[in-house]
C-alpha cells in the first residue's frame, strides 16, 4: 500500500508514508519497455487523466485540482456502521458517510485560528481498513472548494498551489511565468499560442511519456478514451504537440500522432441479456454486461465503422493513434458496473506464448470495487472464441497489467509516473507469459 512517495523538495504533506508497509517506487526500465514483445496499445482517459478542467462541462481547472486532492485525501469510517463492512479493502457504501477526523486519525476541522498540519494524501490501490476518499463521503458537494479558506482540507492549500503551478510551467511569453525547470528540451518563442489551448490544462507528464517512448523507438497506438465533449481538444494539443508546437518540446516532431476527424469514432453499445455473475440472473448490479460494441462514424451517427470486437481492434490496432468518445449513457444506465464501461481487451497468448497485443488503459475513475468502475475488460481464452466481460472481481485483478488507475494527484507531479506504471505493467504481463 502507498502513499505519495515524491522526491525531494516537495512539501512534507505529499512526501509522508503510509504508516503500513509501502513498497518503493517502481524503477522504469527503459529497456524492458523497449524490448517487449507485445505492441503496446495505450488507452489514455482523458478529463482528470491528461486534461484538467472541463468549462463546458460546469468544471474549471481550479474546481478539478481540489476534486484530484479531495480524491486522495482519506478519512475514516465511522467502526460502528453495519455498513463499514468491506469487500477485500473497499468499503461498499459510503455516501451517507459524514466523517469525523481524517485517516491519520486527525481531526476534520475548518476553523483557521487552529493550526493543524494536513494528513498526508494516499494514493494505493487497496484502501486502509475502515477508511475511504473525503470524495466518496456525503461531504463529496464540497469537492470543487476542498482547499479555500473555512473548507476542510484548507490545510492542503500549499499543494493546491503546488499542482496548479505545475501547469503553468511553460515559457514567459506563452504563459507570464518561467521556464520549466522540470524538463531539459529548452523553449522556443511561441508568442501565437492562445491562452485558451488545452496546452495549459494537460499534465506535463503526458507529453513527457510520448518524448521518452519515442527516444526509445517505442512501437505503440494511443488511443484516446472519453466520455464527454473533450476529445477534439485533445486531438488539437496532441497535432500541434507533434508538429513541434509545444514551448517545451519544439524539437519534437512525430508524424504518427497527428489525430484527424477521420481517426475520431464514438464507441457505442448494441443491448444483449445480461449474463449474471452468479447465473442466477436476478439482474442485480452485479451483472456482467456483454453487449456488442460498435464504432459510428465521428461526424455521421449513422454510419459504422466497425461492429463487434474483432472489427474494432483491426481498427484500433492497425493505428498508431485514434480516438474514441465512450458510451457515457449505458455505463450510467447500468449504475457503472465495470462490464458497462469503456471496453479494454486481453488478447490470448499465441502458440510461441506471446501475446501480440498488450492493451494498457489509465483512468482516474477505475476502482477498487467489483461493483462501480469504468472499465469493461474483454477478454476470451482461444482466438476463435467470442470475446466476454470479465467480471468486477476478475476486473480488479487487472489493475498493474491491462487496467491503472490513475492518482491523477502523483500524475501531476511525477513527470515519470505514467512511464513507471508502462515498465511494471510490461513486466508483470511477461512474468504471466513465462509463467
Amino acid at each position: 500500500m502507498s502513499s505519495v512517495g515524491l522526491s525531494s523538495g516537495l512539501p512534507e504533506i505529499i512526501c509522508q508514508l503510509s504508516p503500513q508497509s509501502t513498497p518503493p517506487s517502481p524503477t522504469i526500465d527503459r529497456d524492458s519497455i523497449k524490448c517487449s514483445k507485445s505492441k503496446l496499445v495505450l488507452h489514455f482517459d482523458v478529463n482528470e487523466t491528461i486534461l484538467i478542467g472541463d468549462d463546458a462541462g460546469g468544471d474549471t481547472v481550479e474546481d478539478c485540482l481540489n476534486k484530484i486532492i479531495a480524491k486522495s485525501a482519506f478519512v475514516k469510517c465511522p467502526p460502528d456502521d453495519s455498513s463499514s463492512q468491506t469487500e477485500g479493502c473497499v468499503i461498499t457504501t459510503t455516501t451517507h458517510y459524514e466523517p469525523s477526523h481524517w485517516w491519520n486519525g486527525a481531526p476534520i476541522m475548518n476553523d483557521q485560528k487552529v493550526h493543524q498540519p494536513p494528513s498526508p494524501l494516499y494514493t494505493g490501490w487497496q484502501w486502509p481498513q475502515h477508511c475511504c476518499p473525503y470524495y466518496r463521503t456525503k461531504f463529496k458537494k464540497y469537492a470543487k472548494t476542498f482547499t479555500l479558506e473555512q473548507q476542510h482540507g484548507s490545510a492542503y492549500r500549499p499543494l493546491y498551489e503546488l499542482l496548479k503551478n505545475s501547469f503553468l510551467q511553460l515559457p514567459s511569453n506563452a504563459i507570464g511565468g518561467g521556464a520549466n525547470s522540470n524538463n531539459d528540451i529548452e523553449s522556443e518563442d511561441d508568442s501565437s499560442l492562445p491562452p485558451s489551448h488545452p496546452f495549459y490544462r494537460m499534465l506535463p507528464s503526458f507529453f513527457h511519456t510520448l518524448v521518452k517512448l519515442q527516444e526509445m523507438n517505442k512501437d505503440y497506438t494511443l488511443v484516446l478514451r472519453t466520455f464527454g465533449d473533450d476529445l477534439e481538444d485533445v486531438a488539437l494539443a496532441i497535432k500541434d504537440f507533434a508538429q513541434g508546437k509545444h514551448p517545451v518540446y519544439p524539437s519534437f516532431r512525430e508524424p504518427k500522432l497527428l489525430l484527424e476527424e477521420c481517426n475520431m469514432y464514438r464507441g457505442r453499445y448494441r443491448v444483449e441479456q445480461p449474463i449474471n455473475g452468479d447465473d442466477h440472473g436476478d439482474g442485480n448490479r452485479n451483472s456482467i454486461i456483454n453487449s456488442i460494441y460498435d464504432l459510428f462514424d465521428w461526424n455521421d451517427s449513422s454510419k459504422v465503422i466497425a461492429s463487434g470486437d474483432d472489427e474494432l481492434l483491426n481498427i484500433i490496432e492497425g493505428q498508431s493513434i485514434c480516438g474514441i468518445q465512450d458510451d457515457y449513457k449505458y455505463w450510467s444506465g447500468n449504475d457503472c458496473v465495470p462490464s458497462s464501461g469503456k471496453p479494454v481487451w486481453i488478447h490470448p497468448k499465441d502458440e510461441d506464448g506471446r501475446v501480440s497485443y498488450h492493451h494498457l488503459i489509465f483512468d482516474d475513475n477505475i476502482h477498487n470495487d467489483a461493483k462501480d468502475s469504468i472499465v469493461a475488460v474483454r477478454s476470451r481464452d482461444m482466438h476463435t472464441q467470442q470475446w466476454k466481460s470479465l467480471s468486477g472481481e476478475n476486473t480488479i485483478d487487472q489493475q498493474g497489467i491491462y487496467v491503472v488507475r490513475v492518482p491523477t494527484v502523483a500524475a501531476i507531479l511525477e513527470h515519470d509516473w505514467f512511464l513507471q506504471q508502462i515498465a511494471v505493467a510490461e513486466a508483470r504481463l511477461h512474468g504471466h507469459c513465462t509463467d
